[in-house]
């Protein structure tokens, strides 16, 4: 579960906690100050009825005005009990309605059905009412007796009714209510962290420069940052002095090489060498060879590490690739290629041309290198659209397999590394060309088919429109 949902969950939890304890609070109140108000009513109409009652030896007698007993018994149920528990006075009501006497209950309810006679009280659906009773001891004509009291409620129960619903609803309301702040509280309380990993994920090798903004709190999220900070300020650290080793390395074992390369040259001229000797001293020299080429590789890769080796300029593109495939046009002839080159004329560009030519020459490399055999074919496009140049570089060959497209920009990854081996390859050509196409901030994208054909495509931005289409 995201932890924005598990800090909702926790807001809504303890919010409807809160919300539930006051509403049960607020609802036990609510109900027992009516039954409190309608306890102290019953007590003073029992008064009330007392007083239009006589004392006599055998008993309590209604006085000669019946008028307030009469009306005072259509809304109270009412009986007075001697200390045998023996009803010495009870109400009209009585006669129509039996509540029973529970006299350790100084207050209680009584639901029970009524006789069509005293359909003027309000009841329910099925003829039912409910009646609050109360029975206290009162000391009357200096006798002592229990009196029952009781009045019908229904109207009051239905209004507590209404108002448990209204709670309940009200509830219900409030936790969805609750959710919805909780997501949104949650999503502002989650909104720093977010925006911290959206800038730790744009920070790369290539910007390691990036750094998260520091908040004027200085909270725990000020506290991640500035550790962040500090992370990336040892990887920064760490990636230069790494580049800046390959390169002193790189540039340092030039001179050995060279002067390497020249002892062999030298000796490979002699001709009293013996046969066996010769033909080792050639192998040594293939292997000097790719390893003078890695090193051009690796200090040609550490200089485009650096943006400040870009110097664009408007250059010719058309004229710079007629030129670069001229170069290998011996080595494709010997090969038995058969090339097809189709280029506009006058591409104008603005782009570093150094850059460019020794990205078409590691293309135009590749092509020959992983060609076929017999038969093969090279197909060099360039192309405008819109805004942008379009080179295409397409070679016949082994192909590459489709889960190794994606890794074949990596330094050092080879498709076949025995074969590249033996051709001399370092596996940085293609990551150079990929370095120097974001340069350019163009795009670059292979698709091969295995053994059948492999297609480079690159875009890079121009304003030139299209001209003709110069084939060779």
């Amino acid at each position: 579960m995201k932890i924005r949902n598990k800090i909702t969950l926790w807001i809504t939890g303890a919010g409807l906690l809160a919300g539930l304890l006051f509403s049960i609070i607020i609802t036990y109140e609510l109900i027992e100050q009516p039954y409190e108000l309608l306890d102290g009513e019953l007590e003073s109409q029992a008064y009330t009825l007392l007083a239009g009652l006589s004392s006599a030896d055998k008993g309590l007698f209604p006085q000669e005005d019946m008028s307030m007993l009469d009306s005072l018994g259509r809304l109270y149920w009412f009986k007075m009990f001697n200390r045998q528990q023996k009803v010495v006075y009870s109400s009209a009501m009585t006669g129509f309605v039996n509540l029973p006497l529970k006299k350790k209950s100084g207050s209680y309810n009584i639901n029970c059905a009524i006789p069509p006679e005293i359909s003027y009280l309000e009841c329910d659906n099925n003829n039912r009412v409910t009646f609050r009773v109360r029975v206290f001891t009162i000391v009357f004509a200096g006798q002592e007796y229990i009196v029952q009291i009781a009045r019908p409620m229904e109207k009051l129960q239905e209004e507590i009714t209404d108002l448990i619903i209204a709670i309940i609803v009200g509830l219900l309301i409030y936790t969805v209510a609750l959710l919805l702040f909780g997501y949104f509280a949650a999503g502002k309380i989650l909104q720093p962290i977010a925006d911290i990993n959206t800038l730790a994920l744009e920070i790369s090798e290539k910007t390691l420069d990036k750094r998260i903004p520091l908040g004027s709190t200085q909270d725990e999220l000020y506290t991640l940052s500035l550790s962040l900070n500090r992370m990336f300020d040892r990887l920064q650290f760490s990636f230069l002095r790494q580049k800046e080793f390959i390169a002193n390395a790189s540039h340092e074992l030039k001179t050995p090489i060279a002067m390497q390369r020249l002892f062999f040259n030298e000796a490979q001229q002699r001709d009293d060498l013996p046969r066996e000797f010769a033909a080792r001293l050639d192998g040594q020299m293939k292997t000097l060879y790719r390893m003078d080429r890695l090193v051009k590789n690796l200090l040609d890769l550490s200089a485009l590490e650096g943006r400040e080796t870009f110097s664009a300029q408007t250059i010719d593109l058309s004229n710079l690739m007629t030129s670069v495939v001229a170069e290998f046009q011996e080595i494709i002839e010997a090969a038995g290629i058969h090339l097809v080159l189709e280029v506009e004329k006058t591409v104008r560009i603005q782009a570093d041309g150094e850059k460019l030519r020794q990205m078409l020459i590691n293309l135009i490399d590749n092509g020959i290198k992983y060609n076929r055999q017999e038969g093969g074919e090279l197909r060099i496009l360039l192309t405008t659209k819109q805004n942008d140049v379009h080179i295409e570089v397409f070679n016949t060959g082994p192909g590459i397999p489709g889960q190794e497209l994606a890794q074949v920009f990596e330094q050092f990854y080879r498709v076949e590394k025995s074969r590249a081996t033996a051709l001399g390859g370092s596996g940085l050509g293609l990551t150079i060309v990929k370095r120097i196409v974001e340069l350019h901030h163009g795009t670059i994208t292979l698709t091969s088919e295995p053994d059948s054909w492999t297609r480079a495509r690159i875009s890079l931005p121009s304003s030139q429109g299209n001209e003709d289409v110069h084939l060779m």
